[in-house]
Parts: C-alpha cells; structure tokens; sequence
C-alpha cells in the first residue's frame, strides 16, 4: 500500500488529532507562511482578479493558517488535505476545503494566485513528485506565486516515519521540483530549526520556507 494510500484511509485523521491542540495555540501573524504570503500580496495588489487572492493551501490541516490569510487579505482560501476530520474543521472556518492529496488537485487550470504546499511533500510518494509538480504548475496562474514549507536537506534522505511502521520521512531541497524550469525563480529560502524560529547547526532539524515566483511570457 502506498503511503498516499495509508494517509487516505487511516494516518491523516491520527495525525491530525495528535497535532490539533498544537495547531490551535499557534501564532500565525508569527508564521514564516503566513508572513510570506502577507508579504507576497502587499508588493503585488495590482496582479489579483478583482483585488482579491485565491489561496490554495495543499496540507491545509484543519484551515487555520488559511482563515488567517482570508481575513488578513481579504482572500478567497481553498484547501486540500487527506484528512476528511481536517477538511470538515476547515470548512467550518470558512475554507473551501477537499479531501485529496497533492498528485490529483480538484481544481481547474489556472486557478491560483498563490499555492502553498503547508508542510507536506516529506510525507508523498516518491514516485508521486512529477505529477505533485505538474498539478501545481497546472493550476497556479501563468503570473503567481509559490510558498513551499517543508523539511529541507541539500541532498535526498529518507527516516523512518516513527508513528507507523512502514511509513518514511522524506527530506530534500522541494524547490527542485521548478527550480529547473525556466518560468520558476526562487526569491527567497530560509532554513530554520523544527518548530522553531531560530536557526540549529542540527541537519536533523532543518525546515526551510521558500519562495518561487512563476511566470510564464516575454520577460
């Protein structure tokens, strides 16, 4: 069974309920994402349809880092999460949130101003990461934007997932995924330390938030 297949039907739901109390208490005006994505609208308000965003959120969890965005931008946020326990929490706070995985997004082509893949990818198949590219790139907008918040290693390396047998943690440099193609440039990449803000010469630890900037057309 592949691990897209385990999250599906069983490992989703555990790890969102080990993890709620913990997201609920989070700070997100605090949050590198967050504070990205914020960042990201205030130097582009001309380039949104209408002068409102639409967010994708893959890993959305149960919607909070996207009900913040929501307000705080004034934004349309959708979500995509394999936990259907999440996915109804996210509705509730607003978010057009579905339950899915990153290699088969439910949305049409060039939807997005902004996807966010929210701390995701080390847990996909790696045979999935082709198609998880091509699916964002399908549906972010020619002109739009890119937020990728994941464990980060300069070169691939798989631990085993402690929580189920069976299961990996895949760390690498995600930026890889379109840093190859010419309508993707990294403007920013930052490595912290797991659940911190603050930097750790620990490998072990590294969490990078990046982001890429895609554009498509005469430069």
């Amino acid at each position: 069974m592949s691990q897209k297949d385990i999250f599906l039907s069983t490992e989703a739901d555990a790890w969102y309920g080990r993890n709620q109390r913990k997201v609920e208490e989070f700070d997100f005006s605090a949050d590198p994402v967050s504070l990205a994505v914020v960042e990201i609208a205030s130097k582009c308000q001309l380039e949104a349809e209408l002068g409102r965003y639409r967010i994708l959120e893959v890993g959305c969890g149960g919607g909070q880092r996207l009900a913040w965005l929501a307000t705080k931008l004034d934004a349309e946020a959708f979500g995509l999460e394999p936990s259907a326990l999440a996915v109804e929490d996210a509705r509730y706070r607003g978010v057009l949130a579905e339950v899915g995985t990153a290699d088969d997004l439910p949305f049409e082509d060039a939807t997005f101003d902004i996807l966010i893949f929210g701390f995701c990818l080390y847990l996909c198949d790696r045979q999935d990461l082709f198609r998880i590219a091509q699916e964002a790139n399908r549906v972010l907008k020619p002109a739009s934007w890119l937020v990728i918040n994941d464990f980060y290693a300069p070169h691939p390396v798989a631990r085993d997932y402690h929580h189920k047998p069976g299961i990996y943690s895949y760390k690498m440099d995600y930026r890889q995924l379109f840093s190859w193609h010419p309508a993707y440039t990294c403007y920013s990449h930052q490595v912290t330390c797991h659940g911190r803000h603050d930097f750790t010469d620990d490998a072990q630890e590294w969490v990078s938030t990046s982001v890429m900037r895609k554009k498509i057309g005469i430069q």
